[in-house]
């Protein structure tokens, strides 16, 4: 087997983790190597054709403030952007996008290629070089070995994957695009414990065959949000909408009729699938009072006629699929481009990683992405931004990079994957956060960009963009928080738009923390407060405006928050000593000797948080940490 260059960091798969990860190792300093089996389809959005959502556009702006490029990619490649959750909290405020698929794989692309320290490799990796408990490099299918100072697996649905088209079963890990075999039984022998997991996706179908005229419309939004905190324009495609529309009975009746032939309840699927995004075929057995479900159209392209039936994720054959979709309405005429399918693949159970993402099993393998079992592009990347700066720390000798529950979604991501594992596709949602309120997508960089600078990470454009932002925006709290507003002057106003008037005097401040006022519509009352906005930059004063407003009206929760955090805090830096042998524990109960054995917490924080765990267990640990 010939052996080809050394590398620092070996990157085995080009998705959302595997970019992610290879250009943030570059960009560090680290020479690195990006193996994919088609170099034509990094980046690929497997399955639909947008980036963020709900609790997931928080994650991309970390991923952004940090230094990761989803955000700036998504922004350049957008048709469509809106801010989710308007009606509610700035914590739940969540940024959302469609992208034309093509045009964000080529700028993917070109991201890669301009890295200086990033090589690409097309070629399917067979199997990892070991010795003595640790990776060494790997070797591929094309006979070829190259080795490394540290490995990071993000290979995806490609481990053993099969797809299933009703009772028609095909081996690959992507329609048209083969399964990668070895590596999950050279793991297992080493030790790391592996399952099955199930995740599916929807037919595309030809927007020519559509009665679009019939389709309710939901356009994009334009105003000043997008991903990325630096100063990069927004995107020069067309904009398009999305399209809703609704299933009926004649539908569901097509697809009770054919579930006997579904893998999901016939016994050919046997692994474990998704509950927060279930197939079609799920949505009728488990809401079978149900008369309808909502179906979204996303457009797949700038320049094509490609819809994405976002709802409609299905693994019945073609022909009942296609039927199905005929009974409503609108798509009464449909013609499908590609089937919907369900897909088997294999994963590797996260209770056995570092919070670096470092396995425990085999040191400087590190695991990112679906291969966790986790689902989501989002997730997937900022496991990959995680695992690509912890490799370059290993192999440079320097400080492990870890993110708090209290600091990041994606710590909240990492913690919950390694500390409970997961029993169904990981995704995360705003409700598993505790902390949401300091959490928003407004202030990421804020959270981030600073640990970002501390290794290298940052440019020096983001973090003087960044100074900026906290100069400007605490100029315009303090102005607010200083400024006397009297009675006679204000009252007109408010009673004219049905507001309580002023009995008295009082700071701007009183008055922007009211509910029903904001700093705009202050701004059209009080002169003064107009001429301070007209100050702030033409291309930052919406972004400063909303970040000043947000601190202002949600200064109490911010500080509550901010203070249970502390409290809770103080247990992650009471470490548990290695090597317990928590099985000879009897003052333990049993359940926790046999997560404690599993997942053998760093610290009494990570074990507190372990299903099972109780507060009796918790001071038996702390008497063990010497507390």
């Amino acid at each position: 087997m010939p052996a080809m260059q050394d590398y620092a960091i070996i990157v085995i798969g080009a998705g959302h983790a595997g970019c992610e990860a290879a250009a943030a190792c570059a960009r560090l300093g680290s020479k690195t190597l990006l193996i994919t089996p088609d170099m034509n389809k990094i980046g690929q959005m497997s399955c639909n054709p947008a980036v963020g959502g709900i609790a997931k556009g928080q994650i991309v702006r970390e991923i952004d403030a940090l230094g990761g490029r989803m955000g700036v990619i998504t922004d350049r490649t957008a048709l469509q952007f809106r801010m989710l959750n308007r009606s509610k909290g700035p914590a739940m405020w969540s940024p959302r996008a469609q992208s034309d698929r093509v045009r964000f794989m080529e700028a993917w692309r070109e991201e890669l290629d301009a890295e200086p320290n990033l090589d690409l490799w097309q070629d399917t990796v067979t199997s990892l070089q070991l010795e003595g408990g640790r990776v060494r490099g790997v070797h591929t299918a094309l006979g070829v070995s190259f080795s490394a100072e540290a490995v990071i697996l993000t290979a995806g649905t490609f481990l053993g994957g099969l797809m299933h088209f009703g009772e028609l079963q095909l081996p690959g890990g992507r329609i048209s695009e083969p399964a990668s075999y070895g590596i999950t039984d050279q793991l297992r022998a080493a030790g790391i414990r592996t399952d099955r997991m199930k995740t599916g996706t929807p037919p595309r179908i030809d927007a020519r065959s559509l009665h679009i005229e019939e389709l309710g419309v939901q356009e994009g939004e334009d105003d000043h949000h997008k991903f990325s905190y630096l100063d990069t324009p927004k995107s020069q495609l067309k904009q398009l909408p999305c399209y809703t529309l609704y299933t009926n009975e004649a539908c569901h009746a097509v697809l009770r009729e054919a579930l006997d032939r579904s893998p999901l309840y016939n016994g050919q699927i046997q692994s474990i699938g998704p509950r927060y995004c279930p197939s079609i075929e799920t949505k009728i057995v488990t809401f079978a009072d149900k008369p309808q479900h909502q179906l979204f159209l996303e457009p797949e392209g700038e320049r094509t006629n490609e819809y994405y039936i976002n709802g409609f994720s299905s693994s019945l054959p073609l022909e009942v699929q296609l039927k199905a979709l005929r009974q409503i309405p609108e798509l009464r005429d449909v013609k499908i481009y590609r089937p919907g399918y369900a897909i088997e693949y294999d994963f590797f159970d996260p209770t056995q990683l570092h919070h670096t993402l470092e396995s425990k099993v085999i040191q400087r393998l590190y695991l990112a992405g679906q291969v966790n079992g986790t689902t989501g592009y989002e997730e997937a990347a900022g496991q990959g931004l995680l695992a690509g700066i912890n490799a370059h720390q290993q192999v440079r000798g320097l400080a492990p990079f870890t993110l708090s529950r209290s600091e990041a979604y994606i710590g909240v991501l990492i913690d919950d994957l390694v500390t409970k594992g997961v029993d169904e596709p990981y995704r995360m949602f705003t409700s598993r956060a505790e902390y949401r309120i300091l959490l928003r997508q407004d202030d990421a960089d804020v959270r981030l960009t600073p640990r970002a600078a501390a290794i290298g990470l940052a440019t020096k454009e983001r973090i003087a963009l960044l100074e900026e932002k906290i100069r400007l925006r605490d100029e315009l709290i303090a102005f607010i928080q200083g400024f006397s507003v009297r009675p006679d002057k204000i009252n007109p106003h408010l009673e004219a738009a049905g507001l309580v008037p002023l009995r008295q005097g009082c700071k701007l401040i009183d008055l922007v923390a009211r509910p029903q006022l904001d700093i705009l519509q202050l701004a059209t009352y009080i002169p003064a407060l107009q001429r301070q906005l007209d100050k702030l930059p033409d291309n930052r004063r919406a972004e400063l405006i909303e970040c000043a407003e947000i601190l202002i009206k949600y200064s109490g929760y911010i500080d509550r928050e901010r203070e249970q955090a502390a409290k809770l805090e103080r247990l992650e830096y009471v470490f548990i000593p290695e090597g317990i042998d928590y099985a000879s524990i009897q003052a333990l109960s049993t359940e926790a000797r046999q997560k404690l054995s599993s997942i053998r917490p760093a610290t009494i924080g990570q074990a507190s948080r372990i299903p099972g765990i109780s507060p009796h267990d918790v001071s038996v640990l702390l008497v063990l940490a010497g507390r």
